[in-house]
């Protein structure tokens, strides 16, 4: 069988029915064994289905959570970015003779659209706001109180934080999907040759053939 055309699943699939039913059937161990093949040889074709069988279901794993992680920070983000683009344009009208605060927040022109320019942009508005007095006082006047201003840029900072956790996940989702690939392949490899070995011991038994998986033509 050509392995290198099933899915990973089937590839498995395939490989524990030759395993665990050669492992099972005394007249397969015995026909195997002389060949290369004995009990402790096929254990060991077991272990490798083992250990295949886990980095998959691990690499499952790994790419739930970077769904997870990648829900939460566009959650947060989402969140908090509403709220910015409100203060924005409290701000507007609270600083809207004040050429300095207009600058320096930032009040006109577009908002950020690459992440990395979004953080600097909204950290550097609610700094500069709680940095200054009489600019956190204004905000004041329209129910934007220094308490607000204060949960925002930790807000801010937690989509911050939820941006890391994305770039790790990812990168523990792709060392898993390297790992789970590397072990696939070389239980693929193992039952190949086994194979080979198996149509060869068994070629006048097709039934023992058929009941490793093997098909039997004719």
């Amino acid at each position: 069988m050509n392995f290198s055309k099933l899915s990973i699943d089937e590839i498995l699939f395939q490989s524990s029915i030759r395993i665990n039913n050669s492992l099972g059937d005394s007249k397969i161990l015995n026909a195997v064994s002389p060949m290369g093949y004995p009990e402790a040889k096929l254990n060991e074709g077991k272990a490798l289905l083992t250990e295949a069988s886990t980095l998959v279901e691990n690499q499952k794993k790994e790419y739930g959570e970077l769904d997870a992680a990648q829900e939460t920070f566009k959650v947060e983000k989402q969140k908090a970015n509403e709220t910015y683009k409100n203060m924005v344009a409290i701000g507007r009208i609270a600083f809207k003779t004040d050429v300095q605060a207009t600058t320096t927040l930032e009040l006109n022109g577009r908002r950020a659209s690459t992440h990395s320019g979004w953080l600097k942009q909204t950290q550097g508005f609610y700094r500069a706001l709680l940095a200054n007095e009489s600019w956190k006082a204004a905000m004041a006047n329209y129910g934007q109180t220094e308490e607000k201003l204060t949960a925002e840029i930790a807000a801010i900072e937690s989509v911050a934080a939820a941006s890391e956790n994305v770039r790790k996940e990812m990168g523990d989702a792709q060392n898993a999907t390297q790992q789970r690939d590397q072990k696939v392949e070389e239980l693929a490899d193992w039952i190949n040759d086994y194979e080979v070995i198996a149509r060869i011991a068994l070629a006048d038994k097709p039934q023992l053939l058929e009941k490793i998986g093997i098909v039997v033509k004719g």
